[in-house]
């Protein structure tokens, strides 16, 4: 794959005063662009099975207790995609050292707020590497005396300059600016470093991380099903992600995910959550989509038909018997790998359905440019 064109807020980790502001597209701009479907985006999701063993084989190649060290308090940080792929981390690593404190902290907050203990290992996640807040996070934390560690989907990037160690765990930049191999190598790296772990928990991950890639390329066949269905939602005035435990992440990240192909509003609650308020504004013009695992038992049932009575839209996707497009089941811990592709097919068909570009952040849109040229300063 060709990777991103170089520019320069992107090849520095932190920027001088530019004397010539680059223009929004360039910033965004990648090779070969494409105006029809088959997307770039399209073909990140498809390639997903090889780029996640990738990075679980280079991950199998990190000594854990090096890299990670006894941390006495482990921060996991990043911005966008990269911090639901932090907060996924942060819940993993929880269970497997239930002795240490670990939490997901935006990079945002470690770079310009409170900074954190200097016995705290902090480490980044990004997929260039270019992240300036995120890089501004580790270089800080750094200057605080924490020990600065980064995983990087790609080499030789900015963020190497910033932290102590660095695992990088692919080799291939994601084509489209609706990141989705990244995230989910993001996943299954992070999920592969704690099954290395020495607690009960870290072990029992190791044979279904093996068929990780296999589960996918099974997951990838709901992609006419949910097509079917993303026609449907794009006509919605906007759509709510539920999602229970880890797949709690996984509704955050499905709806910033729908928000940057087509703009279409979105949100994304645990299930219990949504009741406790949110719930009193849907009406027929909201679509909801509820993760359901096979853990949801009763309860869920319960929300799913109280979301219907509302008059709204609701579809079911997960391993649940019950749901309506079904998933493979895998164990919980590994879950959200799967559980995030039908949502980037939803957000990709559901771009398609609206006209929309799901390569280049809605940069096509006047109005919206000083926000994304705001990601990289």
């Amino acid at each position: 794959m060709t990777r991103l064109v170089p520019f320069s807020p992107l090849r520095r980790a932190f920027p001088t005063k530019l004397k010539r502001r680059p223009r929004c597209a360039d910033m965004v701009a990648f090779p070969d662009p494409r105006r029809r479907h088959p997307f770039h985006m399209h073909d990140m999701i498809l390639g997903q099975p090889a780029f996640i063993a990738e990075a679980l084989r280079r991950t199998s190649a990190t000594d854990l207790s090096s890299f990670v060290g006894r941390p006495r308090r482990f921060v996991l940080t990043g911005c966008g995609t990269s911090f639901h792929a932090a907060t996924y981390g942060a819940r993993v690593f929880q269970e497997v050292m239930p002795s240490v404190p670990v939490l997901a902290i935006h990079a945002y907050d470690l770079a310009y707020g409170s900074s954190v203990s200097a016995n705290a290992t902090v480490l980044g996640v990004s997929h260039s590497g270019s992240t300036p807040t995120t890089n501004r996070a580790l270089r800080r934390a750094r200057r605080r005396g924490c020990r600065s560690l980064a995983m990087c989907g790609l080499p030789n990037s900015p963020m190497e300059r910033v932290a102590d160690h660095t695992l990088v765990i692919g080799s291939t930049h994601d084509r489209s600016w609706a990141n989705t191999m990244s995230y989910t190598t993001q996943l299954a790296a992070l999920a592969g470093l704690a099954s290395r772990s020495k607690s009960h928990v870290g072990p029992s991950m190791e044979p279904a991380l093996r068929g990780i890639a296999r589960s996918l390329e099974n997951t990838l066949a709901c992609e006419s099903r949910v097509r079917r269905l993303a026609t449907q939602i794009a006509r919605r005035a906007r759509i709510t992600f539920l999602g229970s435990d880890l797949d709690e992440i996984t509704a955050l990240e499905a709806a910033l995910k729908i928000r940057e192909t087509c703009s279409l509003p979105a949100s994304g609650y645990h299930p219990e959550q949504f009741l406790h308020g949110p719930y009193l504004s849907i009406d027929d013009r909201e679509s909801i989509v509820m993760l359901r695992s096979r853990d949801d038992g009763p309860r869920s049932a319960a929300i799913s038909r109280a979301l219907k009575a509302s008059g709204a839209s609701v579809a079911t996707i997960g391993e649940s018997a019950r749901a309506q497009i079904r998933l493979p089941a895998v164990p919980r811990i590994l879950r959200p790998i799967l559980s995030i592709v039908p949502m980037q097919f939803l957000a990709y068909y559901a771009a398609l359905a609206r006209r929309a570009n799901p390569d280049i952040m809605r940069t096509d849109i006047p109005r919206l440019r000083a926000g994304v040229e705001a990601l990289f300063h």
